[in-house]
């Protein structure tokens, strides 16, 4: 899910797909769901870097790296509640 959160909200060319990294699992708030993945250009070199989480589907974010690890974007999206 937090994929296709990305896939919709990140502003990625299309000469670039995101591959899926692997996440300390001790590193992670018992709550709150994260992952990380590779942008990876169609050459194969990866070309920056994204951590994205979600607490739930109204509540998630995403950092954006570059290759040297700087950040490029950061957003926190939250759908607040209709009543």
């Amino acid at each position: 899910m937090i994929q296709e959160f990305l896939q919709s909200t990140l502003p990625l060319d299309s000469s670039v797909t995101l591959k899926r990294s692997e996440i300390d699992p001790d590193s992670e708030i018992a709550a709150v769901r994260s992952e990380a993945f590779e942008i990876v250009s169609d050459a194969g070199e990866t070309v920056g870097f994204v951590k994205a989480w979600e607490e739930d589907p109204s509540f998630r974010g995403y950092v954006h790296f570059d290759s040297d690890g700087n950040v490029v974007d950061w957003k926190v999206f939250s759908r607040q509640a209709q009543g």
